[in-house]
């Protein structure tokens, strides 16, 4: 049997046996969200639909949380591509970076300040960063456009996945990712897919503004309340 989830209350209330729509080949994390801890879980086709990063040959996984980095490296399996996962230690992972000759960074906004020594002291940028989280400080993200060719930001729940990308520049402008629907400045999110744990309706508590609206009335593009 599988339920409608609206809001993490939804995720903390049912168990995750409830919520399941689907059996496949998934992997179960665990979420702490200020609201509480719970259980939530992707199949690996799933994750490997979510836009989290580029296609390239050496891509690393930088993430404070485990089973976030977890994830997104099996994003990268998924995609035909042998991760580097980052050890805690900043030094040890810049060391690890720099002997694996690493190309992209999939990393979240915490752990890519730990490496700015080491991409400033890079020969070249790398081809790609993307930026995951729920909120972005642009003012102190905005240096590390002088270190990859793209750098990204991917608006995203570790529940829900990825709802909405952006280039980062000064204003960035972000683009609701294709299978997903958005509505209501606190952001509402409904994902078109057949998730192990369906996404309909969601509440984020994400505040946007500035938005253009899709023919059919949803958003199509916004740019985050600060």
């Amino acid at each position: 049997m599988s339920l409608e989830l609206h809001t993490r209350a939804d995720f903390i209330r049912i168990p995750l046996s409830e919520r399941r729509s689907k059996e496949s080949k998934s992997l179960v994390k665990i979420v702490h969200a200020d609201e509480g801890d719970f259980l939530s879980e992707w199949s690996f086709d799933d994750i490997g639909g979510e836009p989290y990063g580029a296609i390239t040959k050496r891509p690393m996984v930088y993430m404070v949380s485990a089973h976030e980095a977890i994830e997104k490296s099996m994003w990268c399996y998924e995609r035909g591509m042998v991760p580097l996962i980052g050890e805690p230690d900043s030094a040890i992972a810049a060391q690890s970076a720099e002997k694996y000759r690493i190309d992209q960074l999939i990393v979240d906004a915490e752990s890519l300040a730990k490496l700015m020594p080491y991409l400033s002291a890079r020969a070249e940028p790398l081809l790609s960063i993307s930026v995951i989280g729920a909120s972005f400080d642009i003012a102190s993200l905005l240096p590390f456009t002088h270190y990859a060719k793209e750098v990204r930001l991917v608006l995203a729940l570790p529940e829900t996945g990825a709802l909405a990308e952006a280039k980062l520049e000064k204003e960035p402008v972000f683009h609701v990712i294709a299978g997903c629907t958005a509505k209501g400045e606190s952001l509402i999110v409904t994902k078109e897919a057949q998730l192990v744990t369906p996404i309909k309706e969601y509440e984020t508590g994400i505040r946007v503004s500035s938005r253009s609206n899709a023919p059919d009335g949803s958003i199509a593009t916004f740019v985050l309340d600060h």
